[in-house]
Protein backbone atom coordinates (compact mmCIF):
# COMPACT_ATOMS: atom_id res chain seq x y z
CA UNK A 1 0.00 0.00 0.00
CA UNK A 2 2.87 2.46 0.54
CA UNK A 3 4.32 1.44 -2.36
CA UNK A 4 1.04 2.33 -4.06
CA UNK A 5 1.00 5.46 -2.23
CA UNK A 6 4.44 6.64 -3.64
CA UNK A 7 3.47 5.95 -7.07
CA UNK A 8 0.63 7.93 -6.80
CA UNK A 9 2.64 11.04 -5.39
CA UNK A 10 5.30 10.62 -7.76
CA UNK A 11 2.24 10.66 -10.54
CA UNK A 12 0.64 13.68 -9.02
CA UNK A 13 3.78 15.52 -8.98
CA UNK A 14 4.26 14.53 -12.81
CA UNK A 15 0.72 15.69 -13.25
CA UNK A 16 1.23 19.08 -11.19
CA UNK A 17 4.59 19.84 -13.40
CA UNK A 18 1.74 18.47 -17.07
CA UNK A 19 -0.69 20.97 -15.37
CA UNK A 20 1.56 24.16 -15.21
CA UNK A 21 3.23 23.28 -18.57
CA UNK A 22 -0.27 22.73 -20.12
CA UNK A 23 -0.66 26.43 -18.31
CA UNK A 24 2.58 28.20 -20.15
CA UNK A 25 1.27 26.61 -23.34
CA UNK A 26 -2.75 27.96 -23.24
CA UNK A 27 -0.84 31.42 -21.98
CA UNK A 28 1.27 31.46 -24.81
CA UNK A 29 -0.97 30.69 -27.70
CA UNK A 30 -3.44 33.38 -26.16
CA UNK A 31 -0.65 36.20 -26.47
CA UNK A 32 0.14 34.57 -29.96
CA UNK A 33 -3.74 34.97 -30.74
CA UNK A 34 -3.79 38.11 -29.45
CA UNK A 35 -0.60 39.27 -31.28
CA UNK A 36 -2.03 38.10 -34.62
CA UNK A 37 -5.13 40.13 -34.03
CA UNK A 38 -3.13 43.29 -33.47
CA UNK A 39 -1.15 42.41 -36.53
CA UNK A 40 -4.12 42.04 -39.00
CA UNK A 41 -5.66 44.82 -37.15
CA UNK A 42 -3.04 46.81 -38.09
CA UNK A 43 -3.01 45.70 -41.36
CA UNK A 44 -6.37 47.01 -41.97
CA UNK A 45 -5.90 50.35 -40.78
CA UNK A 46 -2.72 50.34 -43.14
CA UNK A 47 -5.04 49.68 -45.92
CA UNK A 48 -8.07 51.91 -44.35
CA UNK A 49 -5.76 54.64 -44.28
CA UNK A 50 -4.01 54.24 -47.75
CA UNK A 51 -7.48 54.44 -49.08
CA UNK A 52 -8.58 57.56 -48.12
CA UNK A 53 -5.05 58.90 -49.17
CA UNK A 54 -5.60 57.63 -52.53
CA UNK A 55 -8.88 59.07 -52.07
CA UNK A 56 -7.45 63.05 -51.04
CA UNK A 57 -5.47 62.86 -53.58
CA UNK A 58 -7.66 62.10 -56.47
CA UNK A 59 -9.68 65.13 -55.00
CA UNK A 60 -6.50 67.31 -54.93
CA UNK A 61 -4.90 66.37 -58.30
CA UNK A 62 -9.04 67.58 -59.73
CA UNK A 63 -8.64 71.17 -57.86
CA UNK A 64 -5.35 71.46 -59.20
CA UNK A 65 -6.95 70.94 -62.90
CA UNK A 66 -9.82 73.93 -62.35
CA UNK A 67 -6.70 76.27 -61.15
CA UNK A 68 -4.76 75.78 -63.74
CA UNK A 69 -8.04 76.43 -65.88
CA UNK A 70 -8.88 79.38 -64.06
CA UNK A 71 -5.16 80.65 -64.50
CA UNK A 72 -5.16 79.78 -67.78
CA UNK A 73 -8.28 81.54 -69.13
CA UNK A 74 -7.76 84.52 -66.59
CA UNK A 75 -4.55 85.02 -68.77
CA UNK A 76 -6.57 84.87 -72.16
CA UNK A 77 -8.74 87.69 -70.88
CA UNK A 78 -5.83 89.88 -69.91
CA UNK A 79 -4.22 89.77 -72.80
CA UNK A 80 -7.58 90.21 -75.07
CA UNK A 81 -8.39 93.32 -72.42
CA UNK A 82 -4.59 94.87 -72.65
CA UNK A 83 -5.20 94.79 -76.50
CA UNK A 84 -8.69 96.22 -77.39
CA UNK A 85 -7.50 98.99 -74.55
CA UNK A 86 -4.58 99.27 -77.32
CA UNK A 87 -7.10 99.70 -79.93
CA UNK A 88 -9.56 102.63 -78.41
CA UNK A 89 -10.03 105.58 -80.35
CA UNK A 90 -7.72 104.35 -83.34
CA UNK A 91 -10.75 103.71 -85.34
CA UNK A 92 -9.65 100.41 -86.67
CA UNK A 93 -13.10 98.98 -86.39
CA UNK A 94 -12.45 95.41 -88.57
CA UNK A 95 -9.41 94.48 -85.95
CA UNK A 96 -11.63 95.96 -83.09
CA UNK A 97 -14.76 93.40 -84.36
CA UNK A 98 -12.30 90.87 -84.10
CA UNK A 99 -10.95 91.48 -80.87
CA UNK A 100 -14.54 92.17 -80.02
CA UNK A 101 -15.85 88.59 -81.32
CA UNK A 102 -12.77 86.57 -79.68
CA UNK A 103 -13.62 88.15 -76.28
CA UNK A 104 -17.29 87.00 -76.50
CA UNK A 105 -15.96 83.51 -77.34
CA UNK A 106 -13.85 83.59 -74.34
CA UNK A 107 -16.51 85.46 -71.98
CA UNK A 108 -18.55 82.42 -72.90
CA UNK A 109 -15.87 79.97 -72.04
CA UNK A 110 -15.38 81.44 -69.17
CA UNK A 111 -18.75 81.91 -68.10
CA UNK A 112 -19.33 78.03 -68.61
CA UNK A 113 -16.32 76.78 -66.63
CA UNK A 114 -17.58 78.98 -63.39
CA UNK A 115 -20.81 77.80 -64.34
CA UNK A 116 -19.93 74.13 -64.18
CA UNK A 117 -17.97 74.70 -61.24
CA UNK A 118 -20.26 76.13 -59.00
CA UNK A 119 -23.02 73.37 -60.03
CA UNK A 120 -20.49 70.96 -58.49
CA UNK A 121 -21.38 69.36 -55.27
CA UNK A 122 -18.25 70.54 -52.31
CA UNK A 123 -16.75 66.88 -51.56
CA UNK A 124 -15.16 66.12 -48.34
CA UNK A 125 -14.26 62.61 -47.07
CA UNK A 126 -15.89 60.64 -44.66
CA UNK A 127 -15.00 57.73 -42.76
CA UNK A 128 -17.34 55.56 -41.67
CA UNK A 129 -16.52 52.47 -39.76
CA UNK A 130 -17.51 48.98 -40.30
CA UNK A 131 -19.98 48.02 -36.88
CA UNK A 132 -20.02 44.25 -37.57
CA UNK A 133 -16.02 44.48 -36.47
CA UNK A 134 -17.52 45.74 -33.15
CA UNK A 135 -20.14 44.09 -32.55
CA UNK A 136 -18.22 40.95 -33.45
CA UNK A 137 -15.31 41.54 -30.46
CA UNK A 138 -18.22 42.40 -28.37
CA UNK A 139 -20.24 39.27 -28.98
CA UNK A 140 -17.08 37.20 -27.44
CA UNK A 141 -17.02 36.46 -24.12
CA UNK A 142 -12.74 34.77 -24.38
CA UNK A 143 -10.76 34.56 -27.27
CA UNK A 144 -10.96 30.83 -27.42
CA UNK A 145 -12.37 28.12 -26.28
CA UNK A 146 -10.48 26.97 -22.68
CA UNK A 147 -11.11 22.83 -22.05
CA UNK A 148 -10.86 20.66 -19.38
CA UNK A 149 -8.62 17.59 -21.08
CA UNK A 150 -10.57 14.29 -19.45
CA UNK A 151 -8.42 11.24 -18.24
CA UNK A 152 -8.17 8.75 -20.72
CA UNK A 153 -10.60 6.23 -19.06
CA UNK A 154 -13.09 8.89 -19.90
CA UNK A 155 -12.41 10.56 -22.80
CA UNK A 156 -13.62 8.84 -25.85
CA UNK A 157 -16.96 9.54 -27.33
CA UNK A 158 -18.27 8.73 -30.95
CA UNK A 159 -19.26 12.23 -33.32
CA UNK A 160 -21.71 11.46 -35.89
CA UNK A 161 -22.03 14.47 -39.25
CA UNK A 162 -24.86 16.71 -39.10
CA UNK A 163 -24.39 18.39 -41.74
CA UNK A 164 -21.61 18.07 -44.84
CA UNK A 165 -20.34 21.02 -47.12
CA UNK A 166 -17.80 21.62 -49.86
CA UNK A 167 -15.79 24.98 -50.31
CA UNK A 168 -13.45 24.92 -53.27
CA UNK A 169 -9.83 25.82 -53.01
CA UNK A 170 -8.99 26.54 -56.66
CA UNK A 171 -7.44 29.87 -57.23
CA UNK A 172 -7.01 31.29 -60.39
CA UNK A 173 -2.82 29.98 -61.00
CA UNK A 174 -3.46 26.77 -60.47
CA UNK A 175 -3.31 24.77 -63.45
CA UNK A 176 -4.35 21.05 -62.09
CA UNK A 177 -6.86 19.62 -60.58
CA UNK A 178 -6.12 20.71 -56.72
CA UNK A 179 -4.70 17.62 -54.28
CA UNK A 180 -5.10 18.45 -50.62
CA UNK A 181 -2.69 16.47 -48.82
CA UNK A 182 -2.74 18.48 -45.79
CA UNK A 183 -4.79 20.37 -43.24
CA UNK A 184 -4.47 22.11 -40.50
CA UNK A 185 -5.85 25.30 -38.29
CA UNK A 186 -4.34 28.11 -36.38
CA UNK A 187 -5.04 29.80 -33.18
CA UNK A 188 -6.26 32.41 -34.84
CA UNK A 189 -8.84 30.67 -36.93
CA UNK A 190 -7.48 30.05 -40.39
CA UNK A 191 -6.66 27.17 -42.09
CA UNK A 192 -3.55 25.79 -43.81
CA UNK A 193 -3.69 23.39 -46.55
CA UNK A 194 -1.04 22.18 -48.74
CA UNK A 195 -1.82 21.57 -52.07
CA UNK A 196 0.04 18.59 -53.91
CA UNK A 197 -0.71 18.88 -57.49
CA UNK A 198 -0.44 22.75 -58.45
CA UNK A 199 1.68 22.72 -55.79
CA UNK A 200 1.12 24.95 -52.96
CA UNK A 201 0.57 26.66 -49.46
CA UNK A 202 -2.87 28.28 -49.30
CA UNK A 203 -4.40 30.02 -46.45
CA UNK A 204 -8.42 29.53 -45.85
CA UNK A 205 -9.87 31.99 -43.40
CA UNK A 206 -13.49 30.79 -41.14
CA UNK A 207 -15.72 30.57 -43.92
CA UNK A 208 -12.78 28.26 -46.16
CA UNK A 209 -12.08 30.67 -48.60
CA UNK A 210 -8.53 31.28 -49.74
CA UNK A 211 -7.21 34.13 -49.13
CA UNK A 212 -3.42 33.34 -49.69
CA UNK A 213 -1.22 31.21 -50.84
CA UNK A 214 2.88 30.85 -50.80
CA UNK A 215 4.63 28.73 -54.12
CA UNK A 216 6.83 25.87 -53.38
CA UNK A 217 7.50 25.12 -56.98
CA UNK A 218 7.51 20.98 -56.47
CA UNK A 219 4.76 18.84 -54.96
CA UNK A 220 4.08 18.99 -51.70
CA UNK A 221 3.24 16.60 -49.30
CA UNK A 222 2.20 17.54 -45.74
CA UNK A 223 1.39 20.58 -43.60
CA UNK A 224 1.55 20.60 -39.96
CA UNK A 225 1.05 23.41 -37.18
CA UNK A 226 4.31 24.29 -35.01
CA UNK A 227 2.99 26.98 -32.47
CA UNK A 228 1.44 30.18 -32.91
CA UNK A 229 0.81 31.37 -36.35
CA UNK A 230 3.82 28.59 -37.76
CA UNK A 231 3.67 25.52 -39.79
CA UNK A 232 5.93 23.26 -41.49
CA UNK A 233 5.71 21.64 -44.78
CA UNK A 234 7.75 18.79 -46.52
CA UNK A 235 8.54 19.15 -50.04
CA UNK A 236 11.54 18.18 -52.14
CA UNK A 237 13.88 21.29 -53.95
CA UNK A 238 17.09 21.60 -56.12
CA UNK A 239 19.96 23.03 -54.20
CA UNK A 240 22.95 25.65 -55.58
CA UNK A 241 24.48 23.08 -57.33
CA UNK A 242 20.93 21.34 -59.12
CA UNK A 243 20.96 18.16 -56.34
CA UNK A 244 17.42 16.90 -55.25
CA UNK A 245 16.92 17.59 -51.65
CA UNK A 246 13.98 16.78 -50.05
CA UNK A 247 12.81 20.07 -47.75
CA UNK A 248 11.43 21.08 -44.52
CA UNK A 249 10.55 24.41 -44.56
CA UNK A 250 8.59 26.58 -42.31
CA UNK A 251 5.87 29.26 -43.06
CA UNK A 252 4.89 31.76 -40.84
CA UNK A 253 1.25 33.16 -41.24
CA UNK A 254 1.27 37.33 -40.25
CA UNK A 255 -1.57 39.65 -41.35
CA UNK A 256 -3.33 37.18 -43.28
CA UNK A 257 -0.40 36.27 -45.34
CA UNK A 258 2.09 33.53 -45.93
CA UNK A 259 5.77 34.15 -45.23
CA UNK A 260 8.56 31.46 -46.00
CA UNK A 261 11.23 31.33 -42.70
CA UNK A 262 13.88 29.12 -42.14
CA UNK A 263 14.30 25.40 -43.81
CA UNK A 264 16.53 22.48 -43.17
CA UNK A 265 17.21 19.45 -45.46
CA UNK A 266 16.79 15.85 -44.89
CA UNK A 267 18.98 13.12 -46.16
CA UNK A 268 15.94 10.61 -47.04
CA UNK A 269 12.77 11.05 -48.34
CA UNK A 270 10.17 13.36 -46.60
CA UNK A 271 6.90 12.73 -47.07
CA UNK A 272 4.59 13.53 -43.77
CA UNK A 273 5.43 15.22 -41.31
CA UNK A 274 3.78 15.99 -37.37
CA UNK A 275 4.94 18.06 -34.23
CA UNK A 276 4.66 18.00 -30.52
CA UNK A 277 6.60 19.81 -28.27
CA UNK A 278 9.34 20.79 -30.16
CA UNK A 279 9.87 17.64 -31.97
CA UNK A 280 8.97 17.08 -35.69
CA UNK A 281 8.52 13.13 -36.63
CA UNK A 282 8.92 12.80 -40.67
CA UNK A 283 7.43 9.79 -42.64
CA UNK A 284 9.84 8.79 -45.81
CA UNK A 285 7.29 5.77 -47.01
CA UNK A 286 9.65 3.25 -45.23
CA UNK A 287 10.91 4.83 -41.75
CA UNK A 288 9.47 7.30 -39.24
CA UNK A 289 12.22 9.50 -37.90
CA UNK A 290 12.42 12.21 -35.27
CA UNK A 291 14.08 15.51 -35.53
CA UNK A 292 14.32 19.29 -33.01
CA UNK A 293 12.77 22.12 -34.40
CA UNK A 294 15.67 23.15 -36.07
CA UNK A 295 16.09 20.04 -38.28
CA UNK A 296 19.19 18.05 -35.85
CA UNK A 297 18.02 14.20 -36.65
CA UNK A 298 17.24 12.64 -32.89
CA UNK A 299 16.76 8.94 -34.34
CA UNK A 300 15.15 6.60 -36.42
CA UNK A 301 11.87 5.78 -34.55
CA UNK A 302 10.73 3.04 -36.78
CA UNK A 303 10.82 1.02 -40.47
CA UNK A 304 9.49 -1.47 -42.19
CA UNK A 305 10.22 -2.12 -45.95
CA UNK A 306 7.79 -4.76 -46.50
CA UNK A 307 6.32 -2.68 -49.24
CA UNK A 308 6.35 1.14 -50.79
CA UNK A 309 4.55 2.61 -48.36
CA UNK A 310 4.15 0.94 -44.71
CA UNK A 311 5.24 4.28 -43.34
CA UNK A 312 3.01 6.97 -44.93
CA UNK A 313 1.55 9.35 -43.03
CA UNK A 314 1.71 10.03 -38.83
CA UNK A 315 0.13 11.69 -36.09
CA UNK A 316 0.67 12.46 -32.60
CA UNK A 317 -1.59 12.48 -29.79
CA UNK A 318 -1.74 15.80 -27.38
CA UNK A 319 0.19 14.32 -24.64
CA UNK A 320 2.52 12.97 -26.55
CA UNK A 321 2.79 9.60 -25.94
CA UNK A 322 1.36 7.90 -28.72
CA UNK A 323 2.09 7.92 -32.26
CA UNK A 324 0.42 6.44 -34.76
CA UNK A 325 1.70 5.55 -38.32
CA UNK A 326 -0.63 4.60 -41.76
CA UNK A 327 0.74 1.46 -43.04
CA UNK A 328 -1.01 2.08 -46.34
CA UNK A 329 0.02 -1.07 -48.44
CA UNK A 330 -1.29 -3.06 -45.50
CA UNK A 331 -4.09 -0.89 -44.45
CA UNK A 332 -2.97 -0.35 -40.63
CA UNK A 333 -2.86 2.14 -37.91
CA UNK A 334 -0.02 1.20 -35.98
CA UNK A 335 0.41 2.14 -32.47
CA UNK A 336 4.40 3.35 -31.56
CA UNK A 337 5.38 4.46 -28.48
CA UNK A 338 7.60 7.85 -27.55
CA UNK A 339 10.76 5.67 -28.10
CA UNK A 340 9.58 3.75 -31.23
CA UNK A 341 8.51 0.73 -29.45
CA UNK A 342 5.02 -0.82 -31.21
CA UNK A 343 2.10 -1.05 -29.23
CA UNK A 344 -0.85 -1.85 -31.23
CA UNK A 345 -1.73 -2.61 -34.83
CA UNK A 346 -5.38 -1.81 -35.44
CA UNK A 347 -6.72 -3.71 -38.56
CA UNK A 348 -10.65 -3.35 -39.55
CA UNK A 349 -12.42 -4.42 -43.02
CA UNK A 350 -13.62 -0.70 -43.36
CA UNK A 351 -9.65 0.77 -43.34
CA UNK A 352 -8.91 0.13 -46.79
CA UNK A 353 -5.51 1.70 -47.89
CA UNK A 354 -5.82 4.57 -45.49
CA UNK A 355 -4.58 8.00 -46.55
CA UNK A 356 -4.95 10.14 -43.57
CA UNK A 357 -4.69 10.82 -39.95
CA UNK A 358 -5.88 12.99 -37.68
CA UNK A 359 -5.80 13.60 -33.55
CA UNK A 360 -7.70 15.94 -32.16
CA UNK A 361 -6.81 18.02 -28.72
CA UNK A 362 -9.20 15.78 -26.81
CA UNK A 363 -7.23 12.82 -28.42
CA UNK A 364 -10.13 11.53 -30.80
CA UNK A 365 -8.93 9.72 -33.87
CA UNK A 366 -10.00 9.98 -36.95
CA UNK A 367 -8.88 7.72 -40.49
CA UNK A 368 -9.50 8.32 -43.44
CA UNK A 369 -9.06 5.66 -46.05
CA UNK A 370 -9.47 4.78 -49.75
CA UNK A 371 -13.08 3.58 -49.56
CA UNK A 372 -14.49 6.96 -48.93
CA UNK A 373 -14.65 6.73 -45.54
CA UNK A 374 -14.04 8.06 -41.89
CA UNK A 375 -13.87 5.73 -39.09
CA UNK A 376 -13.05 7.44 -35.68
CA UNK A 377 -10.86 5.04 -33.26
CA UNK A 378 -10.26 5.07 -29.76
CA UNK A 379 -7.82 7.12 -27.92
CA UNK A 380 -5.10 4.27 -27.62
CA UNK A 381 -6.06 3.41 -31.39
CA UNK A 382 -6.55 -0.39 -30.26
CA UNK A 383 -10.85 -0.48 -31.34
CA UNK A 384 -13.03 1.06 -33.82
CA UNK A 385 -15.69 3.33 -32.29
CA UNK A 386 -17.89 3.72 -35.52
CA UNK A 387 -17.89 4.92 -38.99
CA UNK A 388 -18.05 9.30 -39.22
CA UNK A 389 -18.75 10.02 -42.68
CA UNK A 390 -19.35 7.91 -45.81
CA UNK A 391 -19.39 8.88 -49.83
CA UNK A 392 -23.01 9.95 -48.97
CA UNK A 393 -21.56 12.63 -46.40
CA UNK A 394 -19.26 14.10 -49.61
CA UNK A 395 -15.92 11.85 -49.38
CA UNK A 396 -14.46 11.12 -52.49
CA UNK A 397 -10.85 10.15 -52.61
CA UNK A 398 -10.05 11.44 -49.87
CA UNK A 399 -5.83 12.22 -48.98
CA UNK A 400 -6.22 14.35 -46.36
CA UNK A 401 -8.00 14.85 -42.45
CA UNK A 402 -8.22 17.86 -39.76
CA UNK A 403 -9.85 18.56 -36.79
CA UNK A 404 -11.17 21.80 -35.70
CA UNK A 405 -11.60 21.36 -32.29
CA UNK A 406 -13.29 24.42 -31.37
CA UNK A 407 -16.16 23.85 -33.56
CA UNK A 408 -16.22 20.11 -33.67
CA UNK A 409 -15.74 20.01 -37.65
CA UNK A 410 -13.89 17.71 -39.92
CA UNK A 411 -12.24 18.51 -43.09
CA UNK A 412 -11.43 15.83 -45.32
CA UNK A 413 -9.03 16.94 -48.65
CA UNK A 414 -9.20 14.53 -51.54
CA UNK A 415 -6.74 14.01 -54.52
CA UNK A 416 -8.00 15.32 -57.97
CA UNK A 417 -10.86 17.46 -56.16
CA UNK A 418 -11.25 21.07 -56.52
CA UNK A 419 -13.53 20.87 -52.80
CA UNK A 420 -12.66 20.23 -49.63
CA UNK A 421 -15.43 18.79 -47.55
CA UNK A 422 -16.41 20.01 -44.29
CA UNK A 423 -18.27 18.38 -41.98
CA UNK A 424 -19.91 19.79 -39.20
CA UNK A 425 -19.92 16.77 -36.23
CA UNK A 426 -21.97 16.36 -32.99
CA UNK A 427 -20.92 13.45 -29.82
CA UNK A 428 -23.67 10.91 -29.89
Amino acid sequence: MRSRLDELKKAGTKYQYELKNSYRMAIAEIKALRKEIDSILNQLEKATIEQVENMIGDLENDFKDDVEKYMKINDQLKNLMEKINQLVGKRKETTSYIGYRKCTVKLTQANDLVGEIQRRPKREIQFVSDKTIESFLESLKTLGLIERKCSKAHKDCLYQVVRSKQFNVKIQEDKELCSISGVCELPSGHIVISDGANPKVKLLNSEFQVINHCDLHVPTCFVCHIAANEVAVAFGEADNDGEYKDTIQFIKVTGGRLQKVRKFSTDHASGYIAHHQGNLYVTSGTALYQYTIDGKLVKKLHEDKTGQLPVFQCAVCPDGEIIYVINFDGSKLISLDQSGQMLFVFEDPELVSPTGVCVSLSSQVFVCSSNNTVIQLDSEGTKKLGTVAREVDGINNPWSIGFIESTSTLIVGGMENDNIVVLQLEKI
